[in-house]
């Protein structure tokens, strides 16, 4: 018989206690998660400005503020299920190795491997999602577009061409280039750096680039071009890099999506010859919006943060039990007009 005696809280409180140590993007904290008790968040903007006042005579009424022109719009938080199961066949009768002895599978060790399972799928997911909102085009694992943000806000994109195929390129006089326009489009928002996000073959040229390499030659701490700090950041071992004032950090590796077909391939987690710079240090402008849990029990409660909800359903005459996990996030930079695209086109 399968006796299965955990409870939907007890598997919830089980999977959250696995930490979720994926992805560079969740190592930086650019995207704190902020509970919502709907499962639609309202990002509002303003275009009020505000400018130097002119000296006047004591008592005078002073300049008169211009209205602040105000908008909004409205985001559904996409809701991500995954089921996983566990048959009286996964452990009647079978052998494992578990701590280095083969001993008999139990539904116990078999639960706690799902359940790992679970955290996992849910993780890159986050992972994902939080890539899409800081380079502003959030997709599923099916690669459907959930919202390009720069469409949502009605913002042109902001692209950079370092041009690192080109010996000559100025390289400093284009990180300018980035700095500027992040700073000039804070809008009132603190920022404390500019960083940069970028993969393995943008990261490479730039290191190599004859007026990077010159810099760092002449420098005093040059040993540091040749011995670039490499960071073990939530699996990524990317190196990180800081020229032009802003940091540059390499993200290897991709994140396995299934196709509408149902197969399974890698993406990128940065397109070749690409990043994305941002702002740190901002007080609101990136956030991971968390919806209340789509189940009958719980409607129209704020989650707990960082939350992954299952619930546990027996298969018929004791064949075993399903259990679903879900997720409802949506991950949202607010000022997408502060990021910049950056790429080398040789």
């Amino acid at each position: 018989m399968f006796d299965y005696l955990y409870t939907s809280t007890d598997l919830t409180q089980e999977v959250n206690r696995l930490p979720n140590e994926f992805g560079l993007i969740n190592a930086l904290g650019l995207f704190p998660i902020e509970t919502l008790g709907s499962r639609f968040v309202r990002v509002d903007y303003r275009n009020g400005q505000i400018y130097v006042l002119s000296a006047e005579e004591p008592g005078s009424p002073g300049s008169v503020g211009s209205s602040e022109q105000e908008g909004g719009v409205i985001l559904q938080i996409p809701h991500f299920p995954h089921l996983e199961k566990i048959a009286v066949g996964d452990v009647d009768g079978l052998l494992q190795v578990f701590n280095g002895q083969v001993d008999e599978r139990s539904v116990d060790r078999e639960t706690a491997r799902k359940l790992d399972i679970i955290r996992r799928n849910h993780s890159i997911t986050l992972e994902f999602i939080r890539l899409g909102g800081l380079n502003g085009l959030i997709k599923d694992g099916k690669g459907k577009t959930l919202y390009d943000l720069y469409t949502v806000f009605g913002i042109t994109k902001k692209e950079v061409d370092f041009v690192l195929g080109t010996a000559g390129t100025d390289v400093r006089g284009k990180c300018e280039e980035v700095i500027d326009h992040t700073m000039t489009h804070l809008k009132g928002e603190t920022n404390s750096g500019v960083e940069a996000v970028v993969d393995s073959k943008f990261f490479g040229k730039l290191i190599a680039h004859e007026k990077v390499e010159k810099f760092w030659l002449n420098a005093q701490n040059s040993s540091e071009h040749k011995m670039l700090n490499r960071e073990n950041r939530a699996g990524n071992w990317g190196r990180a890099f800081e020229f032009g004032d802003i940091v540059w950090r390499e993200y290897k590796g991709g994140l396995p999506v299934r196709s509408s077909s149902g197969t399974i391939s890698t993406q990128q987690n940065v397109a070749d010859n690409s990043g994305t710079a941002y702002p740190t240090g901002t007080q609101s402008m990136m956030r991971t919006f968390e919806a209340p849990v789509f189940h009958i029990d719980l409607t129209n409660q704020a989650p707990d943060a960082d939350t992954i909800y299952i619930s546990v359903e027996p298969l018929k005459h004791g064949q075993g039990v399903e259990m679903l996990s879900q997720t409802n996030r949506l991950a949202i930079n607010k000022q997408p007009e502060c990021v910049v695209q950056v790429k080398t086109s040789n």
